[in-house]
């Protein structure tokens, strides 16, 4: 890939960090970046790494425990611990790393497309069973990462927190200590103050829960009674190996969309899908670690020629109240852009079908541009509005 003479981040970010020290051991950003970048194929974005930490799975759940506030979300965990024993391997660890915003760029047009699917379900988190790929998961963050997980509301983003618990622990971690990351998936451009995406990639947790959410999703998750939970609980043995995104989108618009509003979210899938990209080497050798008996990392001299692979859904729509076929156009680009392999719409029925064909009929049309300005000028010709928000 050739070396840019442009910048390919905005300015630099603000982030506010916690007041106390680490009682774990965490690798640093130092190391990590190395580690990350270790060969030239994204040296371009070398310094688009904002901050990084890896720490052990095991030490990071004893010394920093879940809180749920919630008496049902605490019934699951203790279905977890006191039922299953639940404890992270002592070899496994996770990597938190968080991104400036990469100013999207279309790279070229004589590359193979992305492959686009629209499956009527819901995440798994199963493996497509090739080692070489690498699968990520779209996490619908707020702001401030996993900041409500101990609620009684059972949200996209709070069910991952509950099926992945080390999540919590993770959270806890973020909030309670002096650390390089922080937990904003938001920032601020250090010379206008406008708001910046800063995405979070979170790598190596594991899902040790599979809930049942038919009947609990949402609102309905704290009315629910003890049969219901007990019903709706399955372990995950062995765990399944998730790598999350963890991006936010924007909410509350009115009318129709502006210039900044696209550009926004574009700017911030393609930045969260790209990071996602450059990991595949790193993430990779942690999955693989995690899941040999004989805990020997893989070679950086092992091939490169990794997939990548995002599953994403209806992000930013529902509770955001964003249009959905704008939502889709844009990932769809920014997936195209960032020269992603695979990208598969977790739809959960077939109530959108309109939207979708919609949306993939503009994306099109679209894909063969050669300038991010032309296409979010011909997005705003569409005259595409937000809708109402269901406050689920």
């Amino acid at each position: 890939m050739a070396t840019r003479s442009h910048t390919r981040f905005t300015d630099d970010i603000f982030c506010t960090p916690a007041p106390t020290t680490s009682n774990i051991q965490v690798k640093t950003i130092d190391i990590l970046r190395n580690e990350i970048f270790f060969s030239n194929l994204y040296e371009e974005y070398r310094q688009g790494l904002f901050a990084a930490e890896e720490l052990n799975s095991k030490d990071l759940y004893e010394n920093y425990l879940p809180n749920f506030e919630n008496q049902n979300k605490l019934f699951i965990f203790d279905l977890l611990n006191n039922k299953h024993k639940y404890l992270p391997s002592p070899n496994k660890s996770i990597l938190i790393t968080r991104w400036k915003p990469f100013i999207p760029i279309i790279e070229s047009n004589s590359q193979l497309s992305t492959i686009i699917k629209f499956q009527d379900d819901i995440f798994n988190y199963k493996s497509d069973g090739n080692i070489q790929t690498i699968e990520w998961y779209l996490n619908f963050a707020n702001n401030d990462l996993f900041a409500y997980y101990g609620g009684p509301l059972l949200a996209q983003d709070e069910l991952q927190v509950l099926e992945c618990v080390e999540l919590a622990s993770l959270r806890q971690y973020l909030s309670q200590t002096i650390n390089t990351v922080g937990s904003r998936t938001v920032g601020s451009d250090a010379h206008n103050n406008k708001s910046v995406p800063t995405p979070i990639l979170i790598s190596n947790t594991e899902r040790v829960i599979d809930l049942d959410t038919k009947d609990i999703y949402g609102n309905a998750f704290a009315r629910a009674n003890k049969e219901q939970l007990q019903h709706a609980f399955k372990l995950v043995d062995p765990p399944q190996i998730v790598n999350l995104i963890a991006i936010e989108a924007p909410s509350n618009g009115e009318g129709c969309y502006t210039y900044e509003q696209i550009n926004y979210i574009l700017t911030n899938c393609y930045t969260g899908f790209k990071a996602a990209q450059i990991l595949a080497h790193k993430t990779y050798e942690m999955n693989r670690y995690a899941s040999n008996s004989d805990h020997q990392r893989p070679s950086h001299n092992e091939t490169n020629n990794f997939r990548t692979i995002i599953h994403t859904g209806w992000w930013g729509c529902g509770a955001y109240g964003n249009n959905r076929q704008i939502m889709l156009i844009t990932q769809m680009l920014a997936a195209h852009w960032a020269q992603i392999d695979e990208i598969i719409f977790h739809t959960q029925n077939n109530e959108h079908s309109k939207d979708i064909a919609i949306a993939q009929t503009v994306f099109e049309k679209l894909k063969d541009e050669q300038q991010v300005k032309e296409v979010i000028n011909k997005i705003i010709k569409l005259n595409l509005e937000w809708e109402k928000s269901n406050n689920t």
